[in-house]
């Protein structure tokens, strides 16, 4: 437990971008989701109080608001859900419904939802983040309400996004939705993003689509770990760097997937797993912060390969999960 509160304490320093913009910034939902996964499994209430004092500001403003602006597309939906059930209290629901109806209102190329067209540069562009994003929090609202209109309605985004950035097993970063092109690169965090947008999707709603892509996916990342237990930034590209969240992203979608039940077991994924911990684990510093590659944009190679460095939510969430996923599985085998 004391490498997890170490993370989690790390994770707590972060100025999270709502503070300081009134915004909520990409990357930042895992991190509070993961938050309040130590806290049930530790017990330990402080990052839970973190989580809602953050997050419960933003939930009365969004529900008083006629509507939500764009930008609001990455709030912690499922962290909303998470806390709405665990306190009852409806500002939670409220806030999560009014995000909904910003989902809902998005308007769609192909049957895409485009999320950003009021963003001069990106207005024609998506991105494989909104796949742990979107679908996740629409089913599980569904589920919560009871109107199957919200699960539709993130299975046909999870359908339409996974097929727009598919690169066979693997998913590009972003592609445009008029000039129907994708990104140049296959990006490593990405596909941990998509890696847990299909889990946590299929964790709410089972979908036969969903289960053949977790599958062909993680199939293709076996053979993609280098010996340490890492990939590569670019994962089909072996001069590219070593990124540690790539460990701390598959090891926890992987270990969640597998104790949902939605990939077999086997020798093969227990070794993935165990490696890719020991290579996250290996690279955090004493302090409890995992060094990652900055939040980045789509762009051509150069743009991965020379990213610079720090610990972010984005690192220090898949990080933690990656950590009570193991923690709770080790529990499991010795009840």
């Amino acid at each position: 437990m004391d490498l997890m509160r170490a993370v989690a304490t790390r994770a707590m320093d972060y100025p999270f971008k709502y503070r300081a913009t009134g915004a909520w910034g990409f990357g930042e939902d895992i991190c509070l989701r993961a938050l309040l996964e130590y806290a049930a499994l530790s017990g330990d209430d402080a990052p839970r109080l973190f989580v809602e004092e953050l997050v419960r500001p933003w939930c009365v403003s969004a529900a008083l608001a006629s509507a939500l602006p764009n930008a609001d597309h990455v709030a912690p939906g499922v962290v909303l859900l998470d806390l709405y059930e665990a306190t009852g209290d409806e500002v939670y629901l409220a806030a999560a419904l009014k995000l909904g109806e910003l989902y809902r209102s998005f308007g769609e190329v192909d049957g895409i939802p485009v999320h950003r067209p009021d963003l001069a540069g990106l207005s024609t562009l998506i991105w494989v983040d909104c796949i742990a994003l979107d679908a996740p929090f629409l089913a599980r609202l569904g589920d919560i309400t009871a109107d199957a209109s919200w699960t539709e309605l993130g299975v046909r985004s999870l359908h339409a996004y996974t097929a727009a950035l598919a690169d066979g097993a693997l998913f590009r970063h972003g592609y445009d939705v008029v000039q129907k092109r994708r990104s140049p690169c296959v990006w490593g965090r990405g596909n941990g993003w998509a890696l847990h947008g299909l889990v946590d999707t299929l964790e709410a709603e089972p979908d036969l689509r969903a289960s053949e892509l977790l599958a062909a996916q993680v199939a293709a990342l076996v053979g993609l770990q280098a010996t340490g237990g890492l990939w590569h930034t670019i994962l089909d590209d072996e001069d590219s760097p070593l990124e540690n969240s790539t460990a701390a992203f598959y090891a926890s979608g992987v270990r969640k997937a597998l104790r949902l039940g939605l990939l077999e077991e086997s020798a093969e994924l227990t070794a993935l797993v165990e490696r890719a911990t020991r290579a996250a684990v290996g690279a955090t510093g004493p302090d409890g912060g995992m060094p990652i590659s900055y939040a980045t944009p789509v762009g051509e190679r150069a743009t991965y390969v020379n990213a610079p460095t720090g610990v972010f939510p984005w690192g220090q969430g898949p990080l933690l999960l990656a950590l009570t996923e193991e923690q709770a599985a080790r529990q499991g085998a010795t009840a």
